[in-house]
């Protein structure tokens, strides 16, 4: 064979390797478009759904909660790194509890009970796993208290999820809803807890007020824990914008 076959061939097959390196290249990223497209779409369908949810508590079903939860199995299937979804399913399986808490009572309520547990611990693993891929998320640090709080374990641990969420995320809608409602809940029962969280729920009631992002979840909470005086009394040197949303907070005589 001649050297100049040789040489030939060699070209030849280096074509052959860039053109099939080529083609799986292009493959590859047609999937991973295809794939970010589809978990995309799961993403938002569901985040729709849990701001309904939040909105409209009543419209929560098992088998809609179910369905979402598919969705963002998927979406995490092809994105396991993604720690929003992590905190997504997180909330979902919280919803899920939800649902178990307020099921038939025809239904054996030990059974019922034993769901909410199970849909809480997972609803904790889903949170600890977003923190582990992205550590100053406050929604996961929020989420953990949150399931803390539902399990009735609020001990240590409760505050320092708290406290982390504060630290990492002090404007953040989530966090001033979370403690508004909270800090409310306790004044209502009459709480020793309350005076724990008088000062931050003060604090956050007053930014939860001023953020767009927050403050119609923050009026719902007062209103559904008949707290308007309250409120408008820690609320006396704050902004009149602040105060005004306060139901019955600004009277004109």
């Amino acid at each position: 064979m001649s050297l100049s076959n040789v040489y030939e061939r060699h070209q030849l097959l280096i074509k052959r390797v860039v053109r099939t390196v080529f083609f799986i290249t292009a493959a590859w990223g047609v999937i991973w478009s295809a794939q970010f497209f589809i978990s995309g779409n799961y993403y938002y369908r569901v985040n729709n759904q849990l701001q309904a949810w939040q909105n409209n508590p009543e419209r929560v079903t098992a088998s809609k909660v179910s369905d979402a939860i598919t969705k963002i199995d998927s979406a995490i299937f092809m994105f396991p790194n993604n720690a929003l979804y992590y905190q997504m399913r997180g909330q979902l399986y919280e919803w899920q509890a939800f649902v178990s808490q307020n099921a038939d009572r025809s239904a054996v309520e030990s059974a019922a009970e034993n769901d909410k547990t199970n849909s809480l611990k997972l609803a904790f693993s889903n949170y600890q796993h977003s923190l582990l891929l992205r550590p100053l998320w406050p929604a996961s640090w929020i989420g953990l208290a949150s399931v803390k709080w539902k399990r009735n374990q609020v001990d240590d641990a409760f505050y320092q999820y708290l406290n982390k969420a504060i630290q990492v995320g002090p404007q953040d809608a989530i966090v001033h809803k979370f403690i508004v409602e909270y800090g409310l809940a306790n004044y209502a029962a009459r709480s020793p807890e309350y005076i724990k969280v008088i000062q931050p729920l003060k604090h956050h009631m007053k930014l939860g007020l001023i953020n767009p992002h927050s403050r119609d979840a923050i009026v719902q909470s007062i209103v559904s824990y008949n707290a308007e005086e309250p409120a408008c009394r820690w609320m006396r040197l704050a902004p009149y914008p602040v105060r005004k949303r306060i139901p019955n907070c600004i009277t004109y005589d």
